[in-house]
């Protein structure tokens, strides 16, 4: 399973991205042999309520359309929890039900 993480605006330190690896671990670790490739893209956005994250999860899934979940939230750590759930949930109703 290949990991790619991009940011803009964003700046992701070595300890952020220990951080995202872990979780990635944590969440996806029962359907791992499924996943090909991961690419995570943080974006900050600023608007009238003040600034925040978005995050563009892409999993790319054995003998299965791309899965695209994205989210935004204030926090960065927030944002990489609620798209790694989702694309969990996802993974698995796909894996598993199929």
């Amino acid at each position: 399973m290949q990991v790619s993480i991009q940011s803009s605006g964003i700046k992701v330190n070595g300890d952020l991205e220990t951080k995202i690896q872990r979780k990635l671990q944590l969440a996806l670790s029962r359907v791992e042999p499924y996943i090909t490739t991961i690419s995570i893209k943080l974006t900050s956005q600023a608007d009238a309520r003040g600034s925040s994250t978005h995050c563009r999860i892409t999993l790319a899934i054995v003998d299965q359309a791309d899965i695209v979940i994205e989210d935004t939230q204030t926090d960065v750590e927030c944002v990489i929890d609620r798209v790694l759930q989702k694309a969990s949930r996802t993974i698995k109703r796909l894996v598993f039900t199929s």
